[in-house]
C-alpha cells in the first residue's frame, strides 16, 4: 500500500505508539541479524555488526520493556539510557548514539507530530557526527543523515506521520544503495554498508508495523552485492588491532578533549555521553595505555577489549544492580563467557591455559566493578598467581578463591548470592568450588611415559587431579576412560564442554555414547570454546 492509497493518517505518535515503534524496529534488526553479519566484510571486523546491533538494541528493548505504564517522557529516557548502556561495536555505538540524540530532541514532549520526528532525526545526526573524531561518508552517519533531509522536507509538506515514515524508509534506502560508491572498499568487496543497511531494517520494521508490509517489499535487494565477498582478501596486520571500549563516570567530562587526547592513542574513535557519563570506542596498538587515562579521569566500567586480527576477546561484561561484593572471573572461551555471564559474574575476562591476563588486566576488572567486595575465580593455576598479586595492588577487598578449572569455578559462582554478606559467600563458593571433580581431554605433544602411562605424540590424554591418567589415539576411548577414572556411584552428573575445534554434532555424538554407559546419570553438553582441551569434563 503507497501513502496515497491509505485511508487513514497518523496524525501523532503517544507513549504506546512511541514504545512499539521501538520494539517493531528493534525485532526488524534482530530477525536480519545473520545477514547484516555476512556483509561485513572488512580484513578485520571489530565484531559482527548484525550481532552488535541486536545486542546493542535488546538492552533498549530491556529497558523499556521493564516500564509499567510509563509516559512517553520516560520511554524515551528508557531508550537513551539502554542505548548508551548496551552498545556493542563502532555500529553499535553509532546507532546508539543516534538513538540517543533522537530521545534528546523528543525529551519533554507528551505527544509527537511529525515536525517533532524529523526534528529529533535531525539533532540525532548532529549528536552522531560529533561523536566521530573522522566522520566517514558511505556508511550508517550518511545513511541517517541523508534520511533526517528527506524527513524535514517531508515534514514540510504534511502532517500525516505515515507519509513521513514513507518518505524516510524510501530515503534510507536509496542512501543505502548509493554506500558504495562513497566509501570504496565497499565497492570493492561489493556490498553495501551493513551498519547503514540495520538502521534501514530498524525503519522498516516500524513501517511493518503500520501497513504490514511484507519484509521482502521493503529490503534491499542484496544477492548480487553478496557475489565478490572474498575479494576482500587484504592480509595487512594493523598496529591498531585492539578494539577497545569503556563506560567512563565523572564530574566534568570533556568530549572534546577526550576524543583529542585519545586521538594520539589511536584511531576509530567514538564518543557518546554528557559530562557525566561516556561511552568510548577506540583503536588502539596499547589497550592499558588507553585503559589507564581513562582512570585517571574517572570511574572506569564495563570495559571490552577486542584482538581484532585474532578475534579472540577479552570482555569485561558489567551487570546493573546494587550488590553487596562482585565476582570477577576469568574463563577460556566464548562458550565459558556466556555460561559464566549467565550465572552471575559481574565481569569476565579471557584468559586460560595459553592465554593468561596480565595482574594489570586483572586489577583493571576489580577497579571496574561497582562494589568494594570483590571474589575473583581464576580457574587455572597459573592465573592463581597473578590473581593473588591484583589482590595485593587493588584498592578493594579482594578474596581469590582457588579455582583450577572453569568448571569448579561454575560451581562456585552458582553458589554466590548477590545479598549475602562479603564473608558468607566467599565460604559458600569455596565449598561448592571443591565439591566437583575437574578433568580435561588434551592432545599430547611429544612422546613421553608418566606414572605408568604410555603417551605417544598426537594421542589424546585424560587429566585428572594434575595427573595423566589414561592416553588413546581414540578421542572417544580416552573421554571414556577419563569418565571412569573419575566417576564415583554416588555421582549424579556428568558435564562436558566442548573446545573450539570439536563440532557440535561430535560433541553430542560423544554425550549419547556416555549416556549409554552410565544410562542412570545426567550427562549433560555444553560449548567451552576452550582453545587448548579438547573436553573439559566435570563430575559431581
Amino acid at each position: 500500500m503507497k501513502p496515497n492509497e491509505k485511508k487513514k493518517t497518523i496524525a501523532y505518535l503517544g507513549a504506546k505508539r512511541f514504545k512499539l515503534c521501538i520494539l517493531a524496529g528493534a525485532e526488524s534488526v534482530f530477525k536480519n541479524r545473520d545477514h547484516l553479519n555476512k556483509i561485513n566484510v572488512f580484513p578485520v571486523p571489530d565484531g559482527d555488526t548484525g550481532s552488535n546491533l541486536s545486542m546493542s538494541l535488546m538492552s533498549v528493548v530491556r529497558e523499556i520493556e521493564a516500564l509499567q505504564d510509563p509516559s512517553l517522557e520516560t520511554i524515551v529516557k528508557a531508550t537513551a539510557w539502554g542505548a548508551l548502556m548496551g552498545a556493542r561495536g563502532n555500529s553499535g555505538i553509532i546507532f546508539a548514539q543516534i538513538l540517543s540524540g533522537i530521545a534528546e530532541g523528543i525529551e519533554g514532549k507528551e505527544r509527537l507530530s511529525a515536525k517533532d520526528v524529523a526534528l529529533s532525526f535531525s539533532h540525532a545526526v548532529k549528536k552522531a557526527y560529533k561523536a566521530i573524531l573522522y566522520p566517514t561518508e558511505g556508511t550508517i552517519l550518511t545513511v541517517v543523515r541523508e534520511t533526517a533531509e528527506a524527513a524535514i522536507e517531508a515534514a514540510e509538506n504534511t502532517s500525516d506521520l505515515y507519509f513521513l515514515l514513507h518518505a524516510m524508509v524510501t530515503a534510507a534506502r536509496t542512501s543505502v544503495e548509493r554506500t558504495p560508491e562513497m566509501l570504496p572498499k565497499l565497492k570493492e568487496a561489493g556490498v553495501i554498508d551493513a551498519g547503514g543497511l540495520g538502521f534501514l531494517y530498524f525503519l522498516e520494521g516500524m513501517l511493518r508495523l503500520v501497513d504490514g508490509i511484507a519484509m521482502d517489499d521493503t529490503t534491499v535487494d542484496n544477492e548480487k552485492m553478496l557475489v565478490d565477498m572474498q575479494k576482500e582478501t587484504s592480509t595487512s596486520q594493523p598496529s591498531n588491532r585492539y578494539c577497545t571500549e569503556f563506560i567512563l563516570k565523572g564530574s566534568q567530562i570533556s568530549e572534546d578533549h577526550l576524543k583529542k587526547d585519545l586521538s594520539q592513542k589511536g584511531d576509530s574513535i567514538v564518543v557518546i555521553g554528557d559530562s557525566r557519563l561516556a561511552r568510548v570506542h577506540i583503536h588502539t596498538g596499547q589497550p592499558q595505555k588507553v585503559l589507564e587515562y581513562a582512570f585517571s579521569l574517572g570511574q572506569v566500567s564495563s570495559i571490552k577489549v577486542d584482538d581484532m586480527l585474532t578475534q579472540h576477546t577479552s570482555r569485561f561484561v558489567n551487570h546493573k544492580g546494587a550488590k553487596t561484593s562482585s565476582v570477577v572471573a576469568i574463563v577460556p572461551g566464548d562458550g565459558f563467557k556466556e555460561i559464566f555471564y549467565n550465572a552471575g559474574a559481574e565481569l569476565v575476562v579471557d584468559g586460560g591455559a595459553t592465554e593468561n591476563p596480565s595482574t594489570m588486566d586483572i586489577v583493571s576488572a576489580i577497579e571496574a566493578v561497582e562494589s568494594s567486595n570483590v571474589v575473583i575465580l581464576p580457574n587455572h593455576k597459573n592465573i592463581y598467581p597473578a590473581a593473588l598479586k591484583a589482590a595485593e595492588i587493588a584498592t578493594k577487598q579482594v578474596t581469590v578463591l582457588k579455582t583450577s578449572t572453569p568448571s569448579e569455578g561454575i560451581s562456585a559462582l552458582l553458589a554466590y548470592m548477590d545479598d549475602a554478606p562479603f564473608e558468607e559467600n566467599v565460604s559458600r563458593m569455596d565449598m561448592a568450588s571443591r565439591q566437583v571433580k575437574s578433568g580435561e581431554i588434551l592432545v599430547a605433544s611429544r612422546d613421553v611415559t608418566l606414572g605408568g602411562v604410555d603417551v605417544k605424540t598426537n594421542d589424546f590424554i585424560g587429566v585428572y587431579r594434575g595427573e595423566i591418567q589414561c592416553s588413546s589415539a581414540s578421542l572417544c576411548e580416552t573421554l571414556q576412560l577419563l569418565v571412569k577414572c573419575m566417576y564415583e556411584p554416588s555421582d549424579e552428573i556428568i558435564t562436558l564442554y566442548f573446545g573450539e575445534i570439536i563440532r557440535k554434532n561430535d560433541a553430542e555424538a560423544m554425550q549419547s555414547i556416555l549416556q549409554q554407559s552410565f544410562p542412570d546419570k545426567s550427562v549433560e553438553l555444553y560449548f567451552g570454546g576452550q582453545a587448548h582441551a579438547q573436553y573439559i569434563v566435570s563430575v559431581e
